[in-house]
């Protein structure tokens, strides 16, 4: 009876227990029970605390997401001294070389005049095979005669996502001081210029962006202001995934009568890939065992750079709703307005922890480089 009373005790103890980390886990307290070691960052600014040093988040986080859980070790260390990273140039060079094996980004990089016709058939990467899009004259007519990075090669790269991790990280200096600037989804600078810099070589541009922040160019003010944004790029690529899924048509004949009525009024880059995720998915699932569901666009853009760069940097990598170093609350894009909510929404439809494990341990090997701290 004594050991029934014993069993039943523990039992109810592990389940208040688990309780308890998926309370905290839910609501991503950060009022530790235990606060672990401080360490002064590398430039000796602010003192951190230890990585999730908290009982209830560790015990949560090893629960709900394991994945996750091995890499506080190791993310404590980067943390204390980020300047300890050393570029292995050998392992990088392996990397690229086997991405190019799967994927010619130079010839995929966009569609050519010479490589389409018109009336022929686009199918999308991640719809139907019966979704079609016909590429009429128009589009064709935007198309560059030959891919804008062909021959080219940059010593470096910085790579920028839109984690809200960059909101105060004053690494905007850092950023523009690279040879080409990759940046994701058109994400706007000159108001977070400071922490992100100002600089663009190339923005992608899903076609969703028209319809959330232009309104589908309805009015005469939504096409006055795209057209001003456009202007600020000054002759950066701009990269249309228009063939990824096939509700983006309609906003793609959108795009695409725009262009056609400002051709030759400003100075952007068009690129319009063709189904190259094909080959990008192809690559991550056999070699990196990444599920070719969705890839994010940031590792897409760093798949990208690895065929165009001598060294690549990573900023804004971070899919997580809290400061890595503070513990402070974080929005999910750092220009996203004050008071926004992180949600898990998009790590369920990219697998973005998987995603994050993978880029640090290419950035422990030495592979790329990235930045979780604030700049100096």
């Amino acid at each position: 009876m004594v050991r029934v009373v014993s069993v039943l005790g523990l039992v109810m103890f592990s389940v208040a227990l688990l309780i308890l980390s998926l309370i905290s886990y839910v609501s991503i307290k950060k009022d530790f029970i235990f606060t672990g070691p401080r360490y002064p960052n590398a430039a000796g600014g602010p003192r951190m605390y230890m990585f999730h040093a908290g009982f209830r988040s560790q015990l949560a986080m090893k629960f709900l997401d394991p994945a996750f859980t091995s890499l506080n070790t190791a993310l404590n260390e980067n943390l204390q001294d980020s300047s300890s990273w050393t570029f292995n140039r050998s392992a990088y060079e392996e990397l690229s070389k086997e991405i190019a094996q799967y994927i010619d980004v130079p010839h995929n990089f966009t569609l050519t005049k010479s490589s389409v016709r018109v009336g022929q058939l686009m199918h999308y990467d991640y719809s139907s095979h019966k979704y079609v899009f016909s590429i009429g004259e128009n589009l064709r007519s935007l198309l560059p005669d030959a891919s804008p990075v062909l021959n080219k090669r940059f010593n470096s790269c910085a790579v920028v996502g839109n984690s809200g991790i960059l909101t105060g990280s004053r690494c905007g200096a850092q950023i523009d001081s690279y040879d080409f600037v990759f940046r994701c989804n058109f994400a706007p600078t000159e108001v977070f210029r400071r922490d992100v810099g100002r600089r663009t070589n190339l923005t992608t541009f899903n076609p969703s962006i028209l319809e959330k922040y232009y309104n589908n160019l309805l009015t005469i003010q939504d096409r006055n202001n795209f057209f001003l944004s456009l202007k600020k790029l000054d002759g950066a690529i701009l990269w249309i995934p228009a063939f990824f899924f096939h509700t983006s048509a309609t906003v793609t004949r959108t795009l695409v009568d725009f262009f056609v009525e400002h051709k030759g009024q400003l100075k952007v880059q068009l690129a319009w890939p063709g189904n190259i995720m094909q080959y990008v998915n192809r690559y991550w699932k056999a070699k990196q065992q990444l599920s070719p569901k969705r890839l994010s666009t940031g590792i897409l853009m760093f798949t990208l750079a690895s065929s165009l760069c001598e060294r690549v940097h990573l900023y804004g990598f971070w899919p997580f709703g809290w400061h890595p170093q503070t513990g402070a609350d974080l929005p999910y894009h750092y220009y996203d307005r004050k008071g926004t909510k992180f949600t898990t929404k998009w790590q369920e439809s990219h697998q973005l922890p998987s995603e994050f494990r993978l880029l640090f341990k290419m950035h422990a090997d030495g592979i790329l480089k990235l930045s979780l701290s604030h700049c100096t």
